[in-house]
């Protein structure tokens, strides 16, 4: 049970997170977790006895945890915002996971574990669930402001507004990113998402707000470059 859990808990995190795009990092990156999860297995009854490999685990997920929380922060700042945030987004999920292996590697249950599940598990299930409640939510809210078959979600490609998100895979927290945002938030060459709805008297337009999780409204006389068409 406890093994089962543990590796439908990691495909839960990877699911919420690897790209569209198959990109080599991201193939690798999901490889090797699943094959440090496969070698805690293999080796756990030899090294159940040595406390110091899964102090050692711990140790590292708390200082990927205070290096990446750092970098988070200078991303934010030097970038964007939402940067930051899906910074730290993975770099929790990191010493989620290299936690996660820690408990893993002990069979002794604790009164702290439900079903075998410890806290760096339970980090991964939060924020899988974040990820896929994002996207849940810019899908119900995609016809929440019109009729939903002709109203679209397109996200930018360089400068241009023309890659329309169809599937929940494209809309999960970590696909939806623009890093063309100003970093003070005054100026703003392309935002993360955009609902368009086209109306008989005006086009609405609507901006994919991370924090909230909804789409608020812009104004297009303030933002005359962004489209009024769908692709």
């Amino acid at each position: 049970m406890k093994t089962a859990l543990s590796f439908a808990v990691l495909a839960f995190w990877i699911s919420a997170w690897f790209p569209t795009s198959l990109d080599r990092w991201a193939v690798v990156f999901a490889a090797c977790c699943f094959l440090g999860l496969i070698t805690a297995l293999l080796f756990q009854r030899p090294l159940e006895k040595h406390l110091w490999v899964a102090k050692i685990l711990r140790l590292l997920a708390g200082f990927v945890l205070i290096g990446g929380g750092l970098f988070a922060f200078l991303a934010g700042a030097v970038g964007t915002s939402a940067e930051g945030s899906i910074t730290l987004f993975f770099v929790i999920g990191l010493a989620g996971y290299l936690y996660m292996l820690s408990v893993f590697l002990t069979r002794r249950q604790t009164a702290g574990r439900c079903l075998g599940l410890g806290p760096g598990s339970l980090v991964l299930c939060l924020l899988g669930s974040w990820s896929w409640a994002s996207a849940l939510s810019m899908q119900a809210h995609r016809g929440a402001f019109g009729d939903s078959k002709s109203a679209c979600i397109i996200v930018p490609d360089g400068l241009y507004y023309d890659t329309e998100l169809t599937s929940l895979w494209d809309m999960r927290l970590a696909e939806i990113l623009s890093n063309r945002t100003g970093p003070t938030g005054t100026v703003i060459l392309n935002y993360h998402a955009v609902l368009v709805v086209p109306k008989e008297e005006q086009t609405e337009i609507y901006n994919w707000s991370k924090r909230w999780m909804r789409f608020e409204a812009l104004d297009l006389k303030r933002n005359p470059y962004l489209p009024t068409d769908c692709p």
